[in-house]
C-alpha cells in the first residue's frame, strides 16, 4: 500500500481512499485514525458472496499492519450490515469440498477480526444474519442503529449454523439463551440485542453515523498496544483455566508495560498533565 506515515500522523489523515488499492466489493475510509471498511453489495443486502469475503480478507490483512489505523469499523452499505450467505447462489450442486472451503473462509474472517492489532467495532444497521451476524459478533464490540436486526437465520434455510455465531454469542448470553434463538431464528432487534449484551451502545438513525465515529475514534486515541492485549485476554478467559488466565495476564502486563504508551501515561500523570496516546 502506498503513502504510510508514521502513527503521530493519524489525526492528519483524511477520508482519502486513493490510499487504498481498489477493492470490487468493499470501500475503505480511513477518518482521524478510524477505518471504515465498508462493505458494498447493497442490492444484496450485502450477503457475503465468495468475492465480497475474498475482499475483505484483504482489507483486514492491510488493516492489521497499517501504522495509520488505530480502529477498525466494520459497517455495510444501503442500510443493512449484512444478510449472511448469499441465498440466491445456495441450492445448486454443492459439493462437501466447495462447502467445507467456503466455512474455511469465513473461520479466517473471525479470526482476522479477532486477531487484527486494532479495535475492532462493528457498525450495525438493518439486518445482521447468519454469517453476518457471525462477523458482529467476531469484532470487540457492536455499536448498532436503532434500525438493527440480529438473526441466525441458518435453521430458516434449513441448515446447521455456522461462522461460530452459536460459540460466540453464547459466550455473550449463556447457552439457554442462545440455545432459543438459534432453533427459532427469532430476530433480535435493537433494543433487544442492548438488554442482552450483545450490543454496547445503540442510536437513533439519524445520530449513527457521528455517535458511531465519536466511539471509534476514542478508541483509536487508545493505548493501542494496551488494548489489544485488554481484548486478547477477553477472549481467552472462556477457555483458560484460572492458573492459565494468571500466566497469561503476567505476559500481557510485562510487555505492555514497556511501552512509549504506558511510560508517557505514568510520566503525564506524575506532570499532571493530558496524555496523548501513540499507539505503541
Amino acid at each position: 500500500m502506498s503513502g504510510t506515515r508514521e502513527p503521530d500522523d493519524v489525526r492528519a489523515v483524511s477520508g482519502d481512499a486513493a490510499d487504498f488499492a481498489p477493492l470490487s466489493l468493499v470501500e475503505r475510509e480511513l477518518r482521524e485514525g478510524v477505518l471504515y471498511v465498508r462493505m458494498n453489495r447493497p442490492e444484496a443486502r450485502n450477503a457475503l458472496s465468495a468475492e465480497l469475503r475474498e475482499d475483505l480478507r484483504t482489507a483486514l490483512l492491510e488493516a492489521h499492519d497499517d501504522p495509520r489505523v488505530r480502529c477498525l469499523v466494520l459497517t455495510g452499505s444501503g442500510g443493512s450490515f449484512s444478510a449472511g450467505g448469499d441465498v440466491k447462489r445456495m441450492g445448486g450442486p454443492a459439493t462437501p469440498a466447495h462447502s467445507a472451503g467456503r466455512i474455511a473462509l469465513g473461520r479466517e474472517l473471525a479470526e482476522l477480526l479477532r486477531g487484527v492489532r486494532k479495535p475492532t467495532v462493528a457498525a450495525v444497521e438493518g439486518h445482521a444474519v447468519g454469517a453476518g451476524f457471525g462477523l458482529a459478533l467476531a469484532t470487540d464490540m457492536i455499536v448498532a442503529s436503532s434500525t438493527a436486526r440480529f438473526q441466525f437465520g441458518f435453521v430458516k434455510r434449513g441448515l446447521a449454523p455456522d461462522s461460530a455465531v452459536p460459540y460466540l454469542l453464547s459466550q455473550q448470553i449463556g447457552a439457554r439463551t442462545t440455545m432459543y434463538y438459534a432453533m427459532t431464528g427469532e430476530v433480535i432487534d435493537a433494543g433487544r440485542a442492548l438488554e442482552l449484551g450483545i450490543a454496547a451502545k445503540a442510536f437513533a438513525p439519524e445520530e449513527f453515523t457521528e455517535g458511531v465515529h465519536a466511539f471509534a475514534r476514542s478508541l483509536a486515541e487508545g493505548p493501542t498496544a494496551a488494548l489489544f492485549a485488554t481484548r486478547k485476554a477477553v477472549q481467552a478467559a472462556a477457555d483458560l483455566s484460572f492458573a492459565q488466565t494468571w500466566d497469561f495476564e503476567s505476559f500481557a502486563s510485562a510487555v505492555t508495560s514497556t511501552t512509549r504508551d504506558h511510560k508517557n501515561s505514568v510520566a503525564a500523570f506524575k506532570a499532571k498533565t493530558a496524555v496523548r496516546f501513540e499507539g505503541e
